[in-house]
């Protein structure tokens, strides 16, 4: 399973669309969100929007950089920036517009409000909650110069009217300019504004550098919180971690990978038991990344290193005792299945022998099949209702006779097969 596995999440694949008047061939791969199509909502930007020549453009999220090789081949911009906080949208983007010889776009992990301005169009398509998106539509505003355009589009069942109202809240009034397959395109124009921004806009966290402020306690230590819309449960911890906490056992002596660390609170309760040096956080997201790190400032936390990359292998060829995560995969959808078994793959690679994976998910979702079938067993160390925590110990698997002087990791290409270890006679 393991090799399979991580093949099956990594390997790019070829992606095949129209895109205004241009045929585009992309490579993709799982890992951000809608990396498996161009989207209508993509499609609608593309045949709404109008760039003049000479325009500076920013697009965000970037996903697969469809947007970006259509501005490159199909207008008079003078600049495209392409920005996400996903670390692995913002490779395939930029591979992507490298195939295509796109000299005047360029595509980069951001956090909104990085990019220096001013910009005459963004070309947003609708990032995934509320909170988020308004978080996207200020770093627009901001971006923007006066008399710039915002084109926004996006799905009637991801709520781009209720997005398009908040972002009203701050542009004024939208004009729809089509509607196609459920989708909706509108274009905002900036105003200069005298007033001061809606509350919604005020909220600690949007605006860049500032960030939401919370303690949380786990286990009698008490921690300060820093963390932003985008991040996993940015407002409170989610049950799920606060479950896996309570049951996370951590020896002296371990050398722990959080993955998918969110705002940080996994690994900051590890390093406050056994120390910061013995601890490395990992998170995809770059608005994850910098609320981690703001909270360990936060706690005076020094010491600990903290990753933008994509799970286990973002920690190179590193070998750790201890791997935890949440992951934040709570759907069940096949492609997370397949993000969530590519994780299990790698954290038994960069397992120590006898060291372990700890995991908290969604009871309904299997994860203890996948890991029982890497490891060869898993113990449930506390559910409920809804979540169990589930941990699997990297062991050896003696042969009947014979000394074991020299371990040898033998693994089975076939999904349904058991990865072991070996003990050669």
């Amino acid at each position: 399973m393991s090799s399979q596995s991580v093949a099956l999440y990594r390997q790019s694949q070829v992606l095949e669309g129209e895109l205004g008047d241009a045929l585009l061939t992309l490579e993709t791969r799982p890992g951000f969100a809608g990396w498996e199509a161009i989207t209508p909502a993509q499609q609608l930007l593309a045949a709404e929007a109008e760039i003049g020549a000479g325009e500076r453009v920013l697009i965000l999220p970037c996903g697969h950089g469809a947007l970006g090789v259509w501005l490159a081949s199909e207008t008079r911009a003078d600049e495209g920036i392409l920005l996400d906080t996903n670390i692995v949208a913002v490779q395939v983007a930029q591979r992507n517009l490298e195939a295509t010889r796109a000299t005047r776009v360029s595509a980069r992990a951001g956090l909104p409000g990085d990019v220096p301005g001013p910009f005459d169009v963004v070309l947003m398509t609708l990032p995934k909650g509320r909170e988020l998106a308004r978080l996207h539509f200020l770093a627009a505003y901001r971006a923007l110069r006066e008399g710039g355009r915002l084109y926004l589009a996006g799905a009637n069942k991801e709520g781009i009217k209720s997005t398009i109202k908040d972002a009203e809240a701050l542009f004024g009034p939208s004009m729809l300019l089509a509607y196609r397959r459920s989708n909706r395109v509108v274009q905002f124009i900036k105003e200069a504004r005298e007033e001061p921004l809606p509350e919604m806009y005020r909220v600690p966290g949007m605006e860049a550098g500032t960030y939401a402020h919370y303690d949380i306690t786990v286990q009698g230590s008490t921690y300060a919180i820093r963390s932003r819309p985008g991040v996993f449960s940015w407002h409170d911890l989610d049950p799920g971690t606060a479950m896996l906490l309570d049951d996370l056992e951590v020896h002296p002596s371990d050398e722990v990978l959080d993955v998918g660390t969110g705002y940080g609170i996994i690994g900051l309760h590890v390093a406050q038991r056994i120390g910061a040096e013995q601890v490395t956080l990992v998170d995809v997201d770059l608005l994850a990344v910098e609320s981690a790190k703001e909270t360990l400032r936060a706690n005076h936390m020094e010491g600990v290193e903290v990753v933008l990359g994509d799970g286990v292998a973002a920690a190179g060829e590193r070998e750790f005792s201890l791997i935890v995560s949440n992951p934040p995969f709570h759907s069940g959808h096949a492609q997370e299945a397949k993000m969530v078994q590519a994780l299990i793959a790698e954290a038994f690679a960069a397992l120590r022998p006898r060291g372990r994976l700890v995991l908290v998910a969604n009871r309904f979702l299997p994860y203890n099949r996948s890991m029982e079938r890497v490891f060869g067993s898993v113990e449930t160390l506390a559910q409920d209702t809804r979540y169990h925590v589930l941990s699997a110990t990297k062991r050896y698997q003696r042969k009947a006779r014979g000394k074991p002087p020299k371990a040898r990791r033998q693994d089975a290409g076939d999904a349904g097969e058991e990865t072991i270890y070996e003990i050669e006679s």
